[in-house]
């Protein structure tokens, strides 16, 4: 780090202990732990706190980190693959959705400071800031190991297993796709309403309807409610796209919110 910015704080024996089970999980040592201390502390806890930092310096360099040690992965994995595809997985990959959601699966949100405030707000758990994080962790994993245990990083951990999940039909944030949709046609939000929960209590599941404008445009059942309402979500998304086909075969869509126009 630059010899000019502030020493960073030792970290308290109970923050240590946590960041010490953290970095364990995913084969890290602790070697410098103020560095992950501050990768995982954002700038509203730095700032209510009055640190001498926060993640955002190492989100820089993490960002940069991480794309060129994927786009290498990509480019030695897929021989065959054209500029254009390896962009697009590239894209995918290092995005801040799936960065959010990989982020989630590693349980980095049980070891990131944020402020009062923004917990408040549920931050804690918004996608795009856990992405940030895990990009701040990757400049962290990079300044105290190097670029070869970096690598090994991102790859194992971040890479591969996100691409695993680019792959799983459920994958995709349809919740997003439909919200946008709808607005972009309709100006109306979607609601996801729960019609059924079945299953003992260490075993529920839920089913859960998307409706726009009191219509229901799809149907999805889950474990998790979260789960129901995004496949929920795709059976309204392929509903729209077969409607918006037959309209460039002449036909028309009419819109399910009452009093809403067409764009």
């Amino acid at each position: 780090m630059d010899d000019n910015q502030p020493e960073w704080p030792a970290p308290s024996a109970e923050r240590a202990a946590l960041l010490v089970r953290f970095l364990r999980q995913w084969n890290l040592s602790a070697e410098k732990i103020e560095l992950f201390d501050q990768a995982l502390t954002h700038a509203s806890f730095a700032f209510e706190n009055n640190l001498p930092g926060d993640n955002e310096r190492l989100e820089f360099l993490g960002d940069s980190v991480l794309g060129f040690v994927v786009a290498r992965w990509l480019f030695e994995s897929s021989p065959l693959a054209a500029e254009g595809n390896l962009s697009r997985k590239k894209a995918s990959l290092v995005s801040r959705s799936i960065l959010g959601r990989r982020a989630r699966e590693m349980g980095l949100e049980e070891a990131l400071r944020l402020g009062k405030g923004e917990s408040r707000n549920a931050s804690r758990h918004r996608t795009s800031l856990l992405g940030s994080s895990l990009e701040a962790l990757v400049g962290a994993v990079y300044l105290t190991f190097g670029m070869d245990a970096a690598q090994r990083f991102v790859i194992d951990h971040i890479a591969a297993p996100s691409q695993e999940l680019l792959e799983r039909p459920e994958a995709r944030d349809y919740k997003s796709a439909f919200q946008e949709l709808v607005q972009k046609r309709f100006r109306c939000p979607p609601q996801y309403i729960t019609v059924g929960e079945f299953g003992p209590d260490h075993e529920k599941n839920f089913r859960v309807q998307a409706v726009v404008g009191g219509r229901v445009f799809g149907e999805g059942e889950g474990r998790r409610k979260k789960d129901a309402e995004n496949l929920a979500a795709q059976i309204a998304v392929e509903y729209f796209q077969r409607a918006i086909q037959a309209e460039t075969g002449g036909g028309s869509a009419d819109s399910p919110c009452e009093d809403s126009n067409q764009i």
